[in-house]
């Protein structure tokens, strides 16, 4: 219950162990080596903005991401099924992060994985990504863990319990204190 990603009574990162490996390959390779692909990456787009140990990002970088990753996609904001947050549990980087899906994405639901298993470094993008591959082959969006008080400088709409799934489309976002952001748009299969 450490981990509480967007909780009004979060309290930082929690780290954690882990690792995911996923094969990248076109459709084409796949079919040859008669493997049904498991989801297409429709979309992915990075930015940054300036960041110094006095300031902190305003959240501009993963909004601009976001947008820019749709625009790859060729998709509006209304395509996306959930958004699979970065879901770092710090107090500022929650807030940030919610404000850009909120303005960019509206009342997307959003699921914070790292809300089971904590900060897992270079290794989180890559696990999360799974979970929510994983949760959309069983039809549900992925839930968060230990979010129960809502905060209202977190304006997003997280996924408590799994939910039927809406849209087979999702983002999977990543960001730094440091200002860079990236968005990945992935459709399961």
């Amino acid at each position: 219950s450490v981990c509480r990603p967007f909780d009004l009574k979060r309290s930082g990162m929690v780290y954690g162990e882990g690792a995911a490996k996923l094969g990248l390959e076109s459709r084409d390779h796949a079919e040859r080596r008669g493997v049904r692909p498991l989801a297409r990456i429709v979309g992915v787009a990075c930015r940054c903005e300036a960041s110094a140990e006095t300031q902190q990002p305003t959240g501009d970088a993963i909004a601009r991401a976001i947008q820019a990753a749709l625009a790859s996609a060729g998709l509006e904001s209304y395509h996306i099924g959930h958004v699979n947050a970065h879901g770092i549990s710090t107090l500022e980087d929650a807030r940030v992060e919610a404000q850009a899906i909120r303005r960019t994405l509206g009342d997307v639901p959003v699921t914070a994985p790292k809300s089971f298993f904590g900060n897992l470094g270079h290794g989180s993008g890559t696990v999360e990504l799974a979970m929510s591959l994983v949760s959309l082959a069983q039809g549900v969006v992925p839930p968060t863990l230990n979010y129960e008080t809502p905060d209202a400088e977190c304006p997003v709409n997280v996924v408590t319990d799994a939910r039927p799934v809406e849209s087979r489309t999702f983002i999977k976002l990543n960001h730094a204190t440091t200002g860079q952001a990236a968005a990945v748009v992935v459709t399961a299969l």
